[in-house]
């Protein structure tokens, strides 16, 4: 792989089975990440964006097509994913959830897993609730929990399926500025997805905009914003530009994708 590309996608397909015959949920997608870049995609309802995600972390596979993504530290994790609905362990507390992966993923002793936990409960704010259990926890709280619990193998690349999509406007806001105060000090390599444009925009280094199904990627926009953001960039004429000009390439896919659910085309759950 080139140097400084991190993860290499070409011609990569998935088809998934339907009642009403095969669905061709993705691609042909191409898509070059670079080392240590925050990558946002956005798209229409069922483009396959989550589907390329699962693709990324492994857990289907492509159809048609390859995908590389290097592993440059092999005493690393190499990928791990943050998912929309927390994905925790209502059983197991804050502390436990957060240590999961270590204990499977990882070949550290004792004493390290557990100041790898408690470094992460603090540094996302958990550390006063490693006790607790998820069912006492706000939305956002439990959401931070998946992170800590993902950042906790080290992994190389970090994958982000749409993880503030079901939080309030002000639990978003929070978690974005967090998100971004943890990218700027590791710079390790993120794939985000999400629907919302501010949000991309905000957090990301470029943001791949997919076609409607099946996903392509329709255009690429390089984020000219300085690190480290604050919040008040959400507010500058510069910023409105920026989300202005992706939804014009947006909106198109996104009529499309209407007119295909209105012609009773089959959705694929989860693209």
């Amino acid at each position: 792989m080139q140097s400084g590309v991190r993860i290499l996608a070409r011609g990569v397909e998935r088809v998934y089975a339907s009642r009403k015959g095969e669905v061709k949920a993705l691609g042909p997608f191409d898509l070059t990440v670079r080392e240590g870049e925050f990558l946002c995609i956005v798209g229409p309802s069922g483009c396959g964006k989550s589907t390329f995600l699962r693709l990324l972390g492994g857990l289907v596979r492509p159809t048609a097509g390859e995908i590389e993504i290097a592993h440059r530290d092999r005493s690393r994790h190499l990928v791990s994913v943050v998912f929309q609905d927390h994905s925790i362990f209502p059983w197991q507390t804050v502390a436990q959830n957060v240590r999961t992966g270590l204990d499977f993923a990882t070949e550290l002793d004792k004493q390290e897993k557990d100041d790898r936990v408690a470094y992460w409960l603090g540094r996302l704010g958990l550390a006063d609730f490693a006790k607790a259990y998820p069912a006492a926890l706000s939305g956002g709280m439990r959401q931070r929990v998946s992170i800590a619990r993902a950042l906790a193998v080290d992994p190389e690349v970090l994958l982000l399926d749409e993880p503030f999509a079901s939080l309030d406007a002000q639990l978003r806001t929070l978690l974005q500025e967090e998100l971004t105060t943890l990218w700027e000090q590791d710079q390790r390599t993120v794939v985000f997805i999400t629907h919302a444009l501010d949000e991309a925009i905000y957090l990301g280094d470029r943001v791949v905009i997919m076609s409607a199904r099946p996903g392509v990627a329709r255009a690429e926009i390089d984020v000219p914003f300085p690190r480290p953001r604050a919040d008040e960039l959400r507010g500058t004429p510069e910023f409105a530009e920026l989300m202005q000009r992706t939804w014009d390439v947006l909106r198109d896919e996104v009529m499309a994708e209407l007119a295909r659910s209105r012609d009773g085309q089959p959705a694929v759950a989860g693209a």
